[in-house]
């Protein structure tokens, strides 16, 4: 049924083809032959390029060079760790106590001879033990800690607050600021030590 005024589309025919070009027997046979493009097997991750192996090196070497830092580092701290530890109990000392001198130059002692040997600091008394301690750190000794070292450490009658605190005072800076003996001519004294005892 068709509608008024409506034309009737009629089939367009399909837009020629281009002719096939007539190929010679040899054209055939060569176009048998070809093949379709081959593509490159795809580039694997190994072995990686330079610049990753020259990544990879400094990445070792940066390693290698912080665990080395934090092995002296450690190494340090645990030298360093009985001054921690000096400096504490000389905090706790009180100056009005009477044997406030006598327990700062006990400690004074022990770290001597821990930085020292044995040998080289622990005989020494009086003033050769006060010279010992100004000419180890390079801090003069004040009137008053020297007066506490010299006379007061065996007055236990009558011991001066003043005096007590200025020798806790010397001695926490003493104790902080100390020179470390040096490890071949501790190795000496100490194999001194030991052939005396």
């Amino acid at each position: 049924m068709r509608l008024p005024g409506s034309r009737q589309a009629t089939p367009q025919p399909a837009p020629p083809q281009p002719a096939q070009p007539q190929l010679s027997p040899e054209q055939q046979e060569l176009m048998a032959q070809l093949r379709d493009i081959h593509e490159p097997a795809p580039v694997g991750w190994w072995p990686p390029a330079p610049g990753w192996w020259l990544l990879a090196a400094m990445l070792v070497a940066v390693l290698i060079a912080a665990l080395l830092w934090l092995q002296r580092a450690r190494a340090r701290a645990v030298r360093l760790r009985y001054r921690q530890e000096a400096v504490q109990l000389l905090k706790e000392i009180d100056p009005a106590d009477t044997r406030a001198a006598e327990t700062a130059n006990e400690i004074l002692k022990r770290v001597a001879v821990t930085s020292y040997s044995r040998v080289r600091a622990g005989r020494l008394t009086g003033s050769a033990w006060l010279q010992f301690l100004e000419q180890s750190s390079g801090l003069p000794c004040p009137p008053a800690a020297r007066k506490a070292l010299l006379e007061e450490l065996y007055r236990r009658d009558r011991s001066s607050e003043e005096a007590n605190r200025a020798l806790v005072d010397y001695a926490i800076d003493w104790v902080r600021r100390h020179k470390q003996a040096l490890p071949m001519a501790a190795a000496r004294t100490q194999a001194t030590e030991a052939a005396d005892v």
